[in-house]
């Protein structure tokens, strides 16, 4: 999932060396996102569309501000994003063949302005007809591919045709796949920056060609003939900067044809670049085959360039962490951290109990690079605007999209806290939650089992272990249970958020993650549920356990009555003995 994009809505003054992620507004949905629709959010230009079935909400992300509401009597309708003022929506309608049309819709009242259907066969429809393949977004208006193949210019509020422009009659490239099945891959690759539409035209084994159009009226306005690729060819535009890959090897142009550079990358995937600011362009490179850490496969390193020389500033490791996009002050890169709750890992397989909040890295423009920071909540990342990043989480009776952004929080500028301005001794020993008098109640003589690897929580080394297992020393396995410290919130009400996020809300079985989506409270702070964990899927009982700033997690090895018994009466003993003062 890529991040950040800065539009001037900032801070006015340099952004110091990023630390924290702070809420800037939350905006609740009535209706599950995992109940109501498989389509995420459209995030861009300021505006973000929330899919609901029926329905598509348009907030303003400047302040989170509900603006309109759209409704379609379509089986499915999905937002694509917004160009040229307007809001793009493909709606579908099943039968014995799929309907499908591209609607624009208007952003401040939720009134449709128009649509164009998708012809049922290539070359037919009429001569406006839709091809079905997404649009282009450029600020000043959609572009489409028409359904005789054409590249048309859209007028946003009215979808009249300002210009058309017929692609070269290229025959496809070689079909994919090791038997040579498959649909055949077109020899053109289209992308949009801000006013102008990027066209690759190329295949393995054939010359590729550049061509750069304006959005406005289809001109060209520049052209180059790149040489002949042998195996790849790929094509990635952002503000400020054109990029092709040919053969693992980049070749990247500014907007209006200027090139910056020519270099092969040292790995496997290549090189791309993440935008343009104050005349520096910031390649992300990923290099397959490397094992920086038990835990990666591919290494990324961050490299600032000369737009005017093409000379390497600076360059920056990342290890396995990927550099995704560029912000007006920071490079934002994703986190997955092992047993994060984000994405849709949370109805995949996994070890639950070790659950803890994704994360991003933050680099400012000098290439100084903060701890990994991360999210005041659990979810699913959505996209940007601005700078703001948007996650999108769970909740029992709805869906809550947090805005969040990049901000400076330590007072040491050498050495932020890394968790979330909370420091290391602050994190309490798990096995120390559990007294003497809970163990003795269980009448099972249980020992303490320290887990040495959840010292480390995101890159950060505690002085305590923060995961515990307790087993008896004789008797069934069934009474085998673990307490985790997921996470030490930086106040109460930012533990109560996380907590509440981090709840599997709307499982879905059949997906093989949780095998339940009935959550049961016995009391204020306390959550049992059921999940599937381990490579065997089996069902375990869960709970997770928020007192003042304390995200806790209990899980035993089963979810016969027996283990869900245990998981009941510890975590509820745990919120007793937590709640009436401070942590250990």
């Amino acid at each position: 999932m890529g991040l950040l994009l800065g539009d001037g809505s900032g801070p006015a003054r340099p952004l110091e060396r990023p630390d924290s992620l702070d809420v800037q507004w939350s905006f609740r949905t009535s209706g599950r996102a995992v109940d109501v629709s498989a389509g995420r959010a459209a995030v861009g230009g300021g505006l973000m569309a929330v899919p609901q079935g029926g329905t598509v909400s348009v907030v303003d992300t400047r302040d989170g501000r509900l603006l309109s509401t759209a409704s379609s009597s379509a089986d499915r309708f999905l937002p694509v994003g917004f160009s040229g003022g307007v809001m793009l929506a493909v709606e579908q309608r099943f039968g014995q063949i799929v309907d499908s049309a591209l609607s624009a819709y208007d952003p401040a009242t939720g009134r449709r302005l128009w649509h164009k259907a998708v012809s049922p066969t290539p070359g037919g429809g009429g001569e406006d007809a839709w091809s079905g393949q997404p649009p282009l977004l450029p600020d000043s208006g959609p572009a489409i591919e028409l359904a005789d193949g054409r590249l048309a210019g859209v007028a946003p509020r009215t979808g009249a045709i300002l210009w058309s422009r017929a692609k070269p009659a290229l025959a496809p490239c070689e079909r994919s796949g090791p038997s040579g099945t498959g649909v055949p891959p077109s020899p053109f690759t289209a992308a949009a920056v801000s006013h102008r539409i990027v066209v690759l035209t190329g295949c393995p084994g054939r010359t590729a060609e550049l061509e750069v159009v304006n959005a406005g009226d289809g001109d060209s306005v520049w052209k180059r003939r790149l040489g002949r690729s042998r195996e790849a060819v790929g094509l990635t535009a952002v503000p400020g900067a054109i990029g092709v890959n040919l053969d693992n090897e980049l070749r990247l142009f500014t907007e209006s044809g200027e090139p910056i550079l020519r270099r092969k990358a040292d790995g496997e995937s290549g090189l791309r670049p993440l935008g343009r600011a104050r005349g520096i362009v910031y390649l992300s490179e990923a290099r397959q085959g490397v094992q920086p850490d038990s835990d990666a496969f591919v290494s990324h390193t961050l490299h600032a360039v000369r737009a005017d020389t093409g000379r390497t500033l600076w360059t920056r490791s990342g290890g396995a962490l990927p550099f995704n996009v560029l912000t007006g002050e920071v490079i934002v890169g994703r986190l997955d951290v092992a047993g994060a709750y984000i994405g849709h890992r949370r109805w995949s397989s996994g070890d639950a109990r070790l659950q803890g909040p994704g994360a991003s890295s933050l680099v400012d423009l000098a290439g100084r690079r903060s701890s990994p920071v991360p999210w005041p909540v659990a979810g699913t990342f959505v996209g940007m605007s601005g700078d703001l990043l948007i996650v999108r989480s769970e909740e029992e009776d709805g869906t809550r999209y947090t805005a969040l952004r990049p901000s400076h929080r330590a007072a040491d500028a050498e050495g932020p806290p890394a968790l979330d301005g909370v420091e290391r001794r602050e994190w309490p020993d798990a096995c120390g939650l559990v007294g003497a008098d809970l163990l003795a109640g269980l009448r099972r003589n249980h020992v303490r089992l320290p887990v040495p690897s959840s010292r480390t929580v995101l890159g950060t080394r505690l002085p305590r272990p923060s995961v515990c297992r307790f087993a008896p020393r004789s008797g069934s396995d069934a009474d085998i249970f673990s307490v985790t410290v997921r996470w030490v919130a930086p106040d109460a009400k930012a533990a109560e958020t996380y907590a509440t996020s981090v709840l599997p809300w709307g499982c879905a079985p059949l997906s093989g993650g949780c095998v339940t989506a009935g959550i049961v409270e016995p009391r204020r702070g306390v959550h049992l549920y059921t999940y599937r964990t381990g490579l065997r899927q089996l069902p375990v009982a869960q709970a997770t356990v928020v007192s003042g700033r304390l995200v806790l997690g209990v899980s035993a090895g089963g979810n016969e009555p027996r283990s869900r018994t245990l998981v009941r009466r510890v975590a509820t003993e745990l919120a007793e003995r937590l709640a009436p003062g401070p942590h250990p």
